[in-house]
Formats: C-alpha cells, structure tokens, sequence
C-alpha cells in the first residue's frame, strides 16, 4: 500500500470499527497493524464511548488526535461505517494521511444520491420508525436481556465461527437498555453521517488529491449474487479514485477472520485471490 519509494509509513494508525462492533473485535486488524509497522501508535475507536457515526472532529478529539499533524503521519483502516468516517476524514484532513484502507465501506451516496433519489416523506417515516422502536425495544427488558445471544448467532451468521467475545463484555454492550439506546441512535446518526460526507463529497472532492497515496478498497463478494452492492462499491471507488478489489467468498465481516488479507494489502501486495480492480464485469 506504501511504495518504497514514499515517505516513511504512517506513526499513528486509526481502526474506525463497523457499526455495532467493539474494540476487541478489530484486534484482528490491529494485530495485524501493530506486526507491519512495530514502532507505529494503532488506537481502535470505541464506538460505545464515541460513535463511529459521529462528525470526525468528535472522533479524532476521541482518540487525542485533535489540532494539525505532520504530513502523511496518519494512516486509516476503517470498516462499514468505519469506512464512511475514514473518508470524511480524507475529505476534511487529506495533508496529515499517508495511508487510507476501506475495508467493506458504507457509500455515502444512497439511498438519498441524485441519479436514485428517496421519496423524502417515506425516508423521514422510515427515520421515525426507526427511532421510535428502538426507544421501545430498549425499554423492554426481556428483549435487552437477549442481546448478548444475538450478537452470538449475527456473529457466528457472518464469520461462521464462535464469538471470542467475553460474556461479561457481551452482556456490558449488548445486554442493557442504555447498550441498546447507543446502538440505535448510532444506526440513527449513519443517515446524517451518509449525507454529511456526501455533501463534503460535492464541496471539497478535490480534497482527494492531496491525499499522500490512493486509498485501496476492499470488497467482501459474499457466496450469493451481490451485484447492486457491487455497483455502489465501484461507484464508490470511482469517487475516491481508489484501488479496488473484490474477494470472492468472503462476506461483510472478512476484516476479522482475514487479517492476512489486510496485512498483504499494508506491505503493498495484490491480496491473493482478489478480483482485479479494472475489469467492469468483475462487479455487474
């Protein structure tokens, strides 16, 4: 991902975790980080003490990374939503990042993008809905009790293998009624974090260009057709002026079982297996 003829690879690296995942679930990644670049700081964001949703000033405030910082000094590896909060951050802070790695990332640009717009009255009811039962479902104590067993069964659905997590953890952040309110409000705030980051998109694309090297994006391309999803991700790569690869097999959740993956994309390699980013009928 660095060439060896850059400036020396980032000092601080940032795990931005997908929606709903805890700091230890990124440890796969972060491992990995820590193995590549021995002397480099990785901070992983805890999404249940700043969400991952939230505007990036919060998030870098989070991570004591608030002020200016030398060029190229930072490097991103943001997941789902951890993706869409490393690009508002590429977009708002290109000169201070010398490495960008969307793994899985969120498109900022449906369902509400000109070329497929929302009919405005169903999203705003669908917003409401959401917020409405979620306030519900977080008062009802026989179904916050059931977190932890959910997260257990969503866990084994899309990695096909045990949860690692702690019970004691899995009962803190998924067992609670105030676990509950922050993790719908934190799906609540992605809408207003997809249009925050497409509005940066149309004001300051050019941002792009500062960027120390171009982002790399991988796709997980899931064991069933997926073919509107990968058009958003070429879509979205397009935006970026990213490199793009698809990893046949692997679904939503590969940052965590395939950090080898990841590690062959920081030493600059092409990950083994991936589909090569320029051949249009690779994502139809």
């Amino acid at each position: 991902m660095i060439p060896a003829t850059a400036a020396p690879p980032p000092g601080t690296w940032v795990v931005l975790p997908g929606l709903l995942l805890a700091p230890s679930d990124m440890e796969p990644v972060a491992r990995v980080l820590r193995e590549q670049f021995p002397a480099a700081t990785v901070l992983v964001l805890d999404s249940w003490e700043t969400a991952v949703t939230a505007p990036v000033a919060s998030i870098r405030a989070a991570l004591g990374l608030s002020g200016r910082h030398a060029p190229a000094s930072i490097g991103l590896v943001g997941h789902s939503v951890g993706g869409l909060a490393a690009i508002e951050w590429a977009l708002t802070h290109p000169d201070e990042l010398g490495a960008v790695l969307l793994l899985d990332p969120t498109t900022p640009f449906l369902p509400r993008s000109p070329e497929r717009p929302a009919p405005v009255g169903l999203t705003l009811l669908a917003e409401r809905l959401i917020h409405v039962g979620g306030a519900l479902l977080s008062r009802c104590r026989a179904v916050t009790r059931r977190g932890p067993s959910l997260r257990r069964r969503a866990w084994y659905d899309g990695t096909h293998r045990p949860d690692p997590m702690p019970d004691d953890e899995a009962a803190r952040r998924y067992g609670t009624p105030e676990g509950w309110r922050l993790m719908v409000g934190q799906y609540e705030q992605s809408w207003a974090q997809a249009e925050r980051v497409t509005r940066l998109f149309a004001a300051r694309a050019d941002a792009l260009e500062r960027l120390a090297v171009r982002p790399v994006q991988l796709v997980g391309w899931g064991r069933r057709g997926q073919g509107p999803f990968l058009r958003e991700a070429r879509e979205l790569g397009a935006h970026l002026g990213a490199r793009v690869y698809g990893l046949p097999g692997e679904g939503h959740l590969f940052p965590l079982t395939r950090p080898d993956v990841v590690a062959q994309v920081l030493r600059g390699q092409v990950p083994e297996g991936t589909l090569a980013p320029d051949p249009g009928a690779a994502f139809r």
